[in-house]
């Protein structure tokens, strides 16, 4: 059982009581559900994502002297030492911005938890069991600091998926690799010293670098305490701390697991490859060409109404390489007017120059709309005139992936199938999706992360 907080205990000291207790093991199995679907969803992605440049590029880093090779480079037919491994998914698990997102963090959860589990439990043996519960663990813990911390340290210009995403992921690593509770403070001192990410760099490789270097790191400050490296256990809440460096305001350690955010908060899986502030403005517009029967020709001007957190978000200058068009508004939109859909291939340099939507962009107007609720979902709505003169409109207060329209198994198993294709073959993508369905049942991960590797042809050439 967990011991009861003691008198003066600093933030770290209080989450490693947390994560090292049994609380976690009380996870509603809503939550777990959640979490095992996490799981597939983030593998998928991270298939897809290594045949992007930034992953091959990291992965081709020291590769003759990287160490012993324990663990997959999912997608990349090769192992790699723990560490590496875990730069490497993380990396490729956020090439896309196809990763999942937590509303109250404001972040990209999922891709270095399970970048970084996913390389420790093939190193040190973990059951499956195990491995949910440290994500779960980790979960809590990024989530609960990004509920008490933002927006604050997001409107600083931090990119939390790093910051606080350093502090989940470490705090999951040492639940797995069994750490007690002195030397899981210990390298939660020592992530937060790892803390960091420019939300400047939404748009390039290194917006996809920071999953890969959190990941890494947590890897890292759980490897360095179990050695019995040491920290300041006042690395959060001192009076240089992190808390007091990154955001500058009150700050009082949450309740972790009251209530679980897994189970309330949940995860916003993405439908699409894009940043999330652009997905309920994807969806009014796919709905407009769609059930409207709109064509591109007939589109004459476009206003996209947006809360005021849209716009902060979001990169607004001519996308001139995919990894800009996927934090792009107009982009997003304009090519989910254009094709009827929004796959990773409308991602392209040759999407960047059809004429239709280069054409489709330039009649394109942002609005700021303080009429949206503010309810953390990126609300938005799209007016477009007609050559007719009409003028149709779409309201979206929720995107797909949201709180109320969840996607399910269903939807993240078809997700996994199409990320996978050009990596695994049929039989190995059924049978890890079998896998990943009773992921608490595995004994271990290694046959799971052998199929992972990949079997299908590779990409004839990395893609930006």
């Amino acid at each position: 059982m967990n011991a009861p907080h003691v008198a003066g205990a600093t933030a770290l000291q209080r989450i490693a009581q947390w994560v090292c207790g049994d609380a976690v093991e009380r996870m509603p199995e809503a939550g777990l559900a959640t979490a095992r679907l996490a799981f597939a969803d983030t593998l998928a992605v991270t298939l897809i994502g290594s045949r992007r440049a930034a992953p091959r590029i990291v992965a081709s880093l020291d590769a003759s002297s990287a160490g012993r090779e324990v663990a997959s480079l999912v997608g990349m037919r090769s192992r790699a030492s723990l560490a590496r491994a875990a730069f490497v998914n993380g990396t490729s698990a956020h090439a896309d911005l196809f990763d999942d997102n937590s509303a109250p963090m404001i972040a990209h959860p999922s891709a270095p938890l399970v970048s970084a589990l996913f390389a420790l439990a093939q190193a040190c043996g973990a059951s499956g069991r195990d491995l949910l519960y440290a994500y779960c663990a980790g979960f809590e813990v990024g989530v609960s600091l990004g509920r008490a911390l933002n927006p604050r340290i997001y409107e600083q210009g931090w990119h939390v998926t790093r910051v606080l995403g350093v502090l989940g992921t470490t705090a999951a690593c040492c639940r797995l690799a069994g750490l007690g509770e002195a030397a899981t403070v210990n390298a939660l001192g020592i992530a937060t010293s790892a803390a960091g990410g420019l939300r400047q760099h939404f748009g390039t490789m290194t917006m996809a670098l920071h999953a890969g270097w959190t990941a890494r790191d947590a890897i890292e400050a759980t490897l360095l305490a179990q050695r019995g490296f040491d920290a300041d256990a006042a690395g959060l809440d001192g009076r240089y701390g992190l808390v007091s460096v990154f955001a500058d305001m009150p700050f009082e350690m949450p309740a972790l697991g009251a209530p679980f955010e897994l189970v309330d908060s949940g995860i916003i899986f993405k439908p699409w490859p894009c940043g999330a502030p652009t997905h309920a403005a994807v969806d009014a517009a796919l709905a407009l060409r769609g059930a409207r029967g709109i064509a591109p020709a007939q589109v004459e001007h476009v206003v996209c109404r947006v809360h005021p957190w849209n716009a902060m978000t979001l990169r607004e200058e001519p996308p001139s390489t995919p990894n800009q068009a996927r934090v792009n508004l107009r982009f997003c939109v304009a090519a989910a007017l254009r094709f009827g859909r929004l796959t990773p291939d409308e991602f392209s340099a040759e999407a960047l120059h059809d004429p239709m939507l280069v054409r489709l962009m330039q009649a394109f107007e942002i609005r700021i709309d303080d009429s949206l609720p503010d309810n953390g979902e990126f609300p938005a709505a799209v007016d477009i005139r007609l050559s007719d003169g009409t003028t149709v409109t779409e309201r979206r207060e929720v995107p797909p992936g949201g709180s109320g329209r969840r996607l399910g198994e269903t939807e993240i198993h078809a997700k996994f199938r199409a990320c996978a294709a050009g990596v695994l073959d049929g039989a190995a993508r059924d049978d890890a999706l079998a896998a990943l369905a009773q992921l608490d049942a595995l004994a271990g991960v290694g046959p799971l992360a052998r199929l992972l590797e990949g079997n299908g042809p590779l990409a004839t050439a990395p893609q930006s």
